[in-house]
C-alpha cells in the first residue's frame, strides 16, 4: 500500500467515506459497504480516519451506476 502524505496539492484529492457519499449522492453506509465488499484499502490513515483517493471515487462511481 502506497502512503500519500497530505499537502496542499493532494489534500483535495483525498476523501473520507462521508465525502465519497456526498460526491456519489448515496448514503455513507452504502459507501462503507461497497468499500468492504470490494476490499478497497484506504490510501492514507491519519489519526484514525481513513482517506481514499480519486481512483476509489471512480471505482465506486462505476459500481453505483451498475446498481
Amino acid at each position: 500500500m502506497e502512503v500519500i502524505t497530505m499537502s496542499a496539492n493532494n489534500a483535495a484529492e483525498l476523501y473520507t467515506a462521508g465525502k465519497l457519499a456526498e460526491a456519489l449522492e448515496i448514503s455513507q453506509g452504502k459507501v462503507k459497504k461497497l468499500i468492504q465488499v470490494h476490499g478497497i484499502e484506504p490510501d492514507e490513515i491519519k489519526r484514525g480516519c481513513k482517506y481514499y483517493g480519486q481512483s476509489t471515487l471512480q471505482k465506486l462511481k462505476a459500481e453505483v451506476k451498475k446498481s
